[in-house]
C-alpha cells in the first residue's frame, strides 16, 4: 500500500510526456517513411513501395520501443537511438520538397519529429529519467541485499 501513491503520482506526472514522446516518435515513421519512399524512389511500383515503406517503418518502429523500454527500465543512454531517428526522419524529409509532395503530409513530416525531439529534450522528461535511474539503482541494490543475505547451500 505504500509505494502506490507514489507510483500514481509518477504517473501522473510523467506518464503525458512519456506516452507523447513515444506518440511523437510512431507519428513521424507514419508519415516520413512513405513520404520517403515515394520520392526518392519513384521507379518502384506501388507495391513494392507498400512493401519497402512497411518494412522500413516496423524496423524504425522497433527501434523506437526498445529505446523506450531501455528508457522505462532506468537506462537514459537509450534516448540518443531515438534522437537520431527522429533526426532521420527529419533530415530525409526536408529535401523532399523538391519532389512536391502533398503539403499537409510535407508538414506533419516534419512537424512529428520536431516535435519528438521538443519532448524529449522537455524538462519533465529530463526528469523523468533522472527518477528511473534513481528506482532502478534502489532495485539493483535490492537484488543485491537479496544475494548477499540469501544463504548457501
Amino acid at each position: 500500500m505504500n509505494g502506490q501513491p507514489g507510483v500514481r503520482v509518477f504517473l501522473i506526472q510523467y506518464f503525458p510526456v512519456f506516452m507523447g514522446a513515444i506518440f511523437a516518435s510512431v507519428f513521424a515513421l507514419v508519415f516520413a517513411v512513405p513520404l520517403f519512399f515515394d520520392s526518392y524512389f519513384q521507379a518502384l511500383s506501388l507495391a513494392d513501395n507498400a512493401k519497402w515503406s512497411f518494412f522500413g517503418g516496423v524496423a524504425l518502429t522497433l527501434v523506437i520501443v526498445h529505446c523506450n523500454f531501455m528508457i522505462a527500465r532506468g537506462r537514459p543512454v537509450w534516448v540518443w537511438p531515438m534522437v537520431a531517428v527522429l533526426g532521420l526522419c527529419f533530415f530525409c524529409v526536408l529535401p523532399t520538397i523538391a519532389y512536391r509532395p502533398d503539403r499537409l503530409i510535407y508538414s506533419l513530416s516534419l512537424l512529428f519529429p520536431l516535435l519528438g525531439l521538443l519532448l524529449l529534450n522537455s524538462k519533465r522528461h529530463r526528469e523523468m529519467r533522472s527518477k528511473l535511474v534513481e528506482i532502478r539503482h534502489q532495485r539493483e541494490r535490492i537484488l543485491q541485499s537479496a544475494k548477499t543475505s540469501r544463504p548457501r547451500r
